[in-house]
C-alpha cells in the first residue's frame, strides 16, 4: 500500500483505530474481517514510521513460564506463515532458531526449562544441548561449553515490521477500512460517558468506538479522556554487520538467535547475510517527537565488542548501516489491552520490545473485544485481565518484570 492509496478522512466511522503501526494495522484487518462494522485507521505519519518500522520482528515463543505468550506467539507464528494466503500480502520471513544459554540452579536455568516444558507441552519443536552438544551445535560461539544447557526454540523465526503492517493496511484496505495517513489525532470526544469521535488536525470524525494503539503516544490521548496509561518511551540502539566471507562460508547460518544471561544486547541474522546486534536495555527514556536516531559512538563500540567477545570470527566485520528504535514500555513489560475510560474506548499499547510476534493475535483479540465475543484464539482461551490497565491500580509494579524479555 502507497501513500497514493490513503483515503481522506471521512465524517463519521463505527470504529476509529488510531495507529499505522503493526498492531493498528492488524486490529483493523481483523475488525473489517470478522464484522461488517465500518472502520477507519488513522495515523499521523506514514504506514510502519514509528516503532514497527524499527523492530527487530523476531518471532519466537519461549517465555519461560509466561505461557499466555507463548499461546499468543505459537498462533501468530502461524499466522504468519500463511501471511498471504490469509491476507494478501506478501512478506519477509527466514528462519531462525532462538536459543537460550543458561547454567542449572540459577534464574535463567529455570527460565530456560519453563519455556522447553511450555514449548514441548504444545508440540511446539524445541531442542535442549548439553555439555560437548552445545559446541557441536554452536561452534561460533566462545565459551559455549561454560553453559550447562542450551534451549533452542527451533521453529523461531524473524520478519519486516514495514512489510507486514503495509499488508495487513492493504487487506484492511480490500474490506473496506479507510486507511488515513498524515493525519494526527489530538482527542478522543466524548459526552455522558461515551465515545462520539475524534479531533484530528484535519477536523473531526464521529464514531462510536476507538481503539487507540499508538504505541508511545497513546498516553497523550489517554489524558483526553482521564486514563492513565503508564508507557515510557525509550531509545534502543542497532547496528548491522556484514560478516567476513570466510565466516558466512563457514557458518551459512551465522548466527542463532539469542541473548545471553545477564547480557542487555542480543543478536540475531539479517537479510542479505547481515548480523544485527542491539541493546535491550529500558534505559534511556526519550520523547518520541525528538529523540537521536543515529546510535551514540560509545555504544556503537560497546555492541561490537560484546559480539567481538561471543564469536571472535566476526572482529573483522564491517558495519552496513545503524539506527535506533523506540520501545513503549509499561512497569512489567506486560502488555497493555483493555477497554478503559469513556465506554468504547479501548486500548492496545506498551509492547515493551517484544510485541511484533504477537501482532496477528492482538489483532484478533482485539476485535473480539470491540465485537463483545470471548478472548480465544483457536481453541485457547487467553485471560485478557493479565493485560488490564487495572493491575496498575493494585499495584503500580503490575505484574512484576519477568525474568528475561528478549
Amino acid at each position: 500500500m502507497t501513500e497514493e492509496d490513503a483515503a481522506t478522512l471521512p465524517d463519521s466511522t463505527d470504529v476509529a483505530v488510531v495507529g499505522g503501526g503493526v498492531m493498528g494495522t492488524s486490529i483493523a484487518y481483523f475488525l473489517a474481517r470478522e464484522s461488517d462494522r465500518s472502520v477507519t485507521l488513522l495515523e499521523r505519519d506514514g504506514l510502519a514510521a514509528g516503532s514497527t518500522g524499527d523492530s527487530s520482528a523476531i518471532l519466537r515463543h519461549h517465555y519461560g513460564d509466561e505461557e499466555i505468550y507463548t499461546d499468543m506467539a505459537w498462533w501468530s507464528h502461524e499466522f504468519f506463515r500463511s501471511f498471504d494466503d490469509e491476507v494478501g500480502a506478501r512478506i519477509a520471513y527466514e528462519g531462525s532458531p532462538l536459543v537460550r544459554f543458561a547454567d542449572e540452579g540459577t534464574p535463567g536455568g529455570e527460565y530456560a526449562r519453563d519455556g522447553y516444558e511450555a514449548l514441548s507441552s504444545r508440540d511446539i519443536p524445541v531442542s535442549v544441548h548439553r555439555g560437548e552438544a552445545i559446541v557441536e551445535e554452536y561452534p561460533m560461539y566462545r565459551g559455549a561449553s561454560e553453559f550447562d544447557i542450551a534451549v533452542s526454540d527451533d521453529s523461531a523465526a524473524y520478519s519486516d515490521g514495514s512489510d507486514v503492517a503495509l499488508g495487513f493496511a492493504r487487506g484492511a484496505s480490500e474490506r473496506g477500512v479507510d486507511v488515513v495517513t498524515g493525519v494526527a489525532v489530538t482527542e478522543v470526544r466524548t459526552e455522558d460517558g461515551e465515545v462520539t469521535g475524534l479531533r484530528t488536525e484535519a477536523g473531526t470524525v464521529d464514531c462510536d468506538e476507538v481503539v487507540v494503539a499508538a504505541g508511545p503516544w497513546t498516553p497523550r490521548l489517554a489524558e483526553t479522556v482521564g486514563v492513565d496509561v503508564p508507557i515510557t518511551p525509550v531509545r534502543e540502539q542497532i547496528v548491522l554487520l556484514d560478516p567476513p566471507t570466510d565466516y558466512a562460508e563457514t557458518y551459512p547460518s551465522l548466527t542463532p538467535t539469542t541473548s545471553l544471561p545477564d547480557g542487555e544486547w542480543y543478536i540475531r541474522p539479517d537479510f542479505g547475510d547481515g548480523v544485527l546486534v542491539a541493546t535491550h536495555r529500558y534505559a534511556e527514556e526519550v520523547d518520541p517527537d525528538h529523540y537521536d536516531d543515529e546510535p551514540d559512538e560509545e555504544t556503537m563500540l560497546e555492541l561490537v565488542e560484546n559480539l567481538e567477545e561471543v564469536i571472535p570470527e566476526l572482529a573483522e566485520a564491517g558495519i552496513k548501516g545503524t539506527y535506533c528504535g523506540v520501545y513503549s514500555t509499561t512497569p512489567d513489560h506486560d502488555f497493555v489491552i483493555d477497554e478503559a475510560g469513556p465506554e468504547g474506548c479501548y486500548w492496545a499499547c506498551g509492547f515493551s520490545g517484544h510485541g511484533f510476534k504477537h501482532a496477528p493475535a492482538v489483532g484478533s483479540l482485539v476485535s473480539g473485544l470491540v465485537r463483545g465475543e470471548e478472548p480465544t484464539l483457536g481453541d485457547v482461551e487467553i485471560d485478557l485481565e493479565y493485560f488490564s490497565l487495572d493491575r496498575f491500580a493494585d499495584d503500580p509494579a503490575g505484574n512484576g518484570l519477568p525474568d528475561d524479555y528478549i
